[in-house]
């Protein structure tokens, strides 16, 4: 028969096992989540390139991809509902995103979703680019956090002549409300401009483009002061 001090080592080399086991399994998993969450997301790490006017722009490694992604992060002086109004005035564009030639809708689906067409001037010697854009907007009623996508679908129009279609664009914006009057925004997108443009002339001149969109979008936010988004809460 096994003595008390036998049961009592023996506990506790059961219990050190059961311990180890447990670390070995949470490290596991959170390893496992950690890898998961950059293959979900594409980004692997980001290089500040841009700070001034407090806007932040980075270039991010994405996988399997020779074209940077962009993140931008800045405060804008405005409410939710503005910025709502901002993004889908399609053809307000021209006025502040950068290079924009002209936009136009295609179709409003709802009050969440369009479908728009627009052409951009190329920043670097060569054609310009047109994109079919589906544009989707979602607002957390809990945070009041308004969420939006705008995913390119090439296909949705025939090429035109003489401009380069973007084969591939996602970009995702999170617009928080702030205290006074602000809110917080940030941008991310990825794109492949199509063409024959070296991949790293392209990302020599990503960071220029949500630099200049930005600071204009907070030179004219505020026209929309008065406009409204029917779904949007502030």
């Amino acid at each position: 028969m096994a003595s008390t001090k036998d049961k009592s080592m023996q506990r506790l080399v059961n219990l050190c096992v059961s311990t180890s086991q447990r670390f070995k399994f949470l490290l596991l998993t959170s390893t496992l989540l950690f890898i998961h969450s950059l293959k979900v997301s594409g980004q692997t790490d980001c290089i500040l390139k841009v700070d001034k006017d407090s806007i932040q722009v980075y270039l991010c490694h994405v996988q399997e991809s020779k074209f940077r992604s962009v993140k931008t992060t800045f405060a804008v002086n405005g409410s939710l509902s503005q910025v709502a109004a901002m993004i889908v005035d399609i053809e307000g564009y021209g006025a502040w995103q950068y290079k924009t030639i002209s936009a136009s809708v295609l179709k409003k689906v709802s009050d969440y979703e369009i479908i728009y067409y627009t052409e951009v001037g190329a920043p670097i010697v060569t054609s310009n680019r047109d994109f079919v854009i589906r544009l989707t907007l979602n607002q957390d009623h809990v945070t009041k956090e308004l969420k939006v996508e705008a995913v390119s679908i090439p296909d949705y129009l025939p090429p035109k002549d003489k401009i380069v279609r973007v084969p591939f664009s996602k970009a995702k914006w999170s617009i928080k409300p702030l205290a006074a009057g602000k809110v917080f925004v940030e941008y991310y997108i990825e794109i492949d401009i199509g063409g024959a443009v070296p991949p790293w002339i392209v990302n020599v001149v990503a960071p220029e483009a949500p630099y200049q969109t930005f600071k204009a979008m907070r030179e004219k936010i505020g026209k929309y002061k008065t406009r409204r988004v029917s779904f949007i809460k502030d």
